[in-house]
């Protein structure tokens, strides 16, 4: 593998490789090592850079002044016959943008600045010698996905304990990343609660336990939505909560220190009851209802009609059990899950007020649970995941769960497309980011005060990152940074309830199904339609679009298309002109020669090299590429190539 070092400055080194020989991506480990010395340093791709060269600068400069197809021969033939021929391979040549990381040895160490000299050898770092030094194990590992080479990427259980944050613009699969986490959870016999605002969990493999022996046949989700089949009692929904979902819906503080200040009696009646072996009365939203009634609050009018306009309108909401029958136990439910499953705890009923007391009240019984695990010594802390937390639960909530999380044992995941709800506090204490692809840049610096990484490898990562990868640092890898592709979970339904206006014509999605799979680069039928095309082009020479093809008929639809690209050629080039006069230059005097499996042959006379390797930039490909989109609907792919047929004359100027 040839790669070179053009310079170190800071912790930045950049490398010059041919792409053809060395196939390097965004986040790949390389291992620089000096010949003599056999000291190296690690280093990650960041970035990537296309080399230029004088004769490249100076054609494109020549093209955009004169904006002519043909050349002065006397700037022409000087590069032709000279010039390129020692340099065909300078084309192909990239730079990466490389990131000092460690300092190699068994294990790496922190980088001190030390930087090797030019004569090294610059190999691909092995997965292998990536997971010794960055993934820990102490037998519990868990699946996420691969490696950008394919290897089955792990990590350790223990290191993603306490305080997690999965996040990623929408619809680039942070919530399919948190499922994958949570199963692998279940799977290694770990209890979960999860706060799930859109039912995005709700179709996962339920939890089965056999009746008679109570044992578990196969653990899963048990699915409790909130209103339905998980209603509390006033003693189980806390005396705090309560407070918070009266002031939520309005009530004003005084009014709401009446209604504490009577039922922290009345709660403290119960408990002396308790202590005496006295069993205490079932205390439902019905009796604090009858209690407003009958003035037990206050005995102002306009202090307890706010109090019982208030007290009807949170019964309304359906979380407030009527009758003990009715009442379900949040504790009773983690002990089905205990060893293993989790709580899938559905919140899509409740209105935006009602949703902050009642989490506030679960996550108060979650408090309770963690502090019996540790009285019992038993451990069996929950891991709690909160879809888009900053919709339902306060600022202030958030920091308490954070702080404690360490003490009572709980561990966090904050599931949210919109980072910037998370206050700074969490992202001080967070011990693991996970981050699919982030493409603000107002989200990238909030979650750069995490202090993980630098500004630079957050913002270089997470920008490009593919649906369905993330990165992943934090305590999980030691503080480096490593891509990986998540797991697809074949078999298992992950999707959430999304709910469409238009369905698919009939005949239309089993096409589609039936559709055989194409390159890339001819994509199958079903494929997003492009933009109109171009305003200036005239109604009679836009052809009608077509439909990529079917394999049986591969070569028939190959050849149609090409004719009707020749044939609109020069409106083509007229179209781009309009564009970018210096590329209607370049394509004057090609020709689309060949069309095989959606790789167009551009070929270009002989005298003609040097417009055939401005064309094989990525900006003018692109260009072409875009207006061949517009007009015919097929995305393609552009190869250039030369006339065979000898040198073609030049034009009489």
């Amino acid at each position: 593998m040839s790669i070179e070092i053009k310079q170190v400055s800071g912790d930045i080194v950049e490398l010059i490789f041919n792409p053809k020989e060395a196939d390097l991506r965004i986040g790949e480990n390389l291992c620089i090592l000096e010949r003599e010395s056999g000291q190296g340093i690690i280093v990650q791709v960041i970035e990537f850079k296309t080399v230029t060269y004088p004769s490249l600068i100076q054609e494109q400069l020549q093209l955009v002044v004169s904006g002519s197809s043909a050349l002065p021969p006397s700037f022409v033939e000087p590069l032709t016959l000279n010039t390129l021929s020692e340099n065909v391979p300078l084309k192909n040549l990239k730079i990466a943008i490389a990131k000092v990381r460690k300092l190699t040895g068994t294990p790496w160490n922190q980088w001190d600045g030390w930087i090797p000299t030019r004569d090294v050898i610059i190999t691909k770092t092995e997965d292998e010698e990536v997971f010794a030094n960055c993934i820990g194990d102490l037998g519990n590992p868990l699946h996420l996905g691969k490696t950008l080479s394919g290897r089955d990427f792990f990590i350790e259980g223990r290191t993603l304990e306490k305080i997690n944050i999965i996040t990623g613009v929408k619809g680039s699969g942070k919530s399919h990343l948190a499922k994958v986490i949570l199963l692998q959870l279940i799977k290694h016999g770990a209890p979960a609660i999860v706060f799930d605002l859109n039912r995005e969990y709700i179709h996962l493999p339920r939890h089965v336990i056999d009746e008679q022996t109570g044992e578990v046949i196969s653990p899963g989700i048990i699915h409790l939505q909130a209103g339905r089949n998980l209603k509390l009692g006033v003693r189980q929904f806390g005396l705090a909560p309560l407070i918070t979902m009266l002031t939520k819906f309005g009530l004003p503080e005084v009014s709401a220190m009446y209604v504490e200040n009577r039922l922290s009696r009345l709660l403290e009646e119960m408990r002396i009851q308790e202590k005496r072996g006295i069993a205490a009365p079932f205390l439902g939203i019905e009796d604090l209802i009858r209690m407003a009634q009958n003035y037990e609050f206050s005995g102002s009018d306009v202090v307890n009609g706010a109090i019982l306009s208030r007290l009807e309108a949170i019964r309304n909401t359906g979380v407030f059990a009527s009758s003990p029958s009715e009442a379900v136990s949040l504790q009773d439910q983690y002990r089905l899950i205990r060893e293993g499953g989790a709580l899938v705890i559905d919140l899509s009923q409740l209105s935006n007020l009602a949703r902050y007391g009642f989490v506030q009240a679960i996550i108060e019984i979650i408090r309770e649970i963690c502090e019996q695990e540790i009285a019992q010594k038993t451990d069996r802390f929950p891991f709690v995941f909160f879809e888009e937390a900053h919709l339902y639960i306060n600022r202030n909530t958030i920091g308490y769960i954070v702080t404690r999380a360490r003490h009572l044992g709980v561990t966090c995941f904050f599931v949210t497309n919109m980072v910037g709800g998370l206050d700074e506090t969490v992202l001080r204490q967070v011990d693991n980011l996970f981050i699919t692809r982030l493409p603000f840049d107002d989200d990238v610096k909030h979650i750069g005060k995490s202090a993980l990484t630098d500004q630079q490898t957050m913002s270089s990562f997470v920008k490009r990152l593919r649906n369905h990868h993330s990165l992943v640092l934090g305590d999980a890898t030691r503080q480096y940074p490593i891509i990986f592709e998540v797991d697809s979970l074949e078999g298992i339904n992950t999707a959430g309830e999304t709910q469409f206006f238009f369905k698919p014509q009939k005949g239309k999605a089993t096409q589609q199904a039936a559709q055989p799979s194409l390159p890339l680069s001819w994509p199958a039928h079903g494929v997003t339609p492009p933009a109109k095309p171009s305003p200036t082009a005239s109604p009679a020479a836009t052809p009608e679009k077509s439909s990529p093809p079917s394999s049986s008929a591969t070569e028939p639809f190959s050849q149609t298309l090409l004719s009707q690209i020749r044939q609109m050629w020069p409106h083509i080039i007229r179209q781009i002109g309009k564009k970018r006069k210096s590329l209607e230059s370049i394509l004057a005097e090609a020709q689309p020669t060949a069309l095989r499996q959606g790789i167009l042959t551009i070929t270009f006379p002989a005298s003609h090299r040097f417009q055939k390797e401005l064309l094989e930039t990525e900006e003018y490909r692109n260009l072409l590429l875009h207006e061949l989109f517009l007009l015919f609907g097929v995305p393609l792919t552009i190869v250039c190539d030369i006339s065979r047929k000898g040198v073609v004359k030049k034009r009489k100027e």
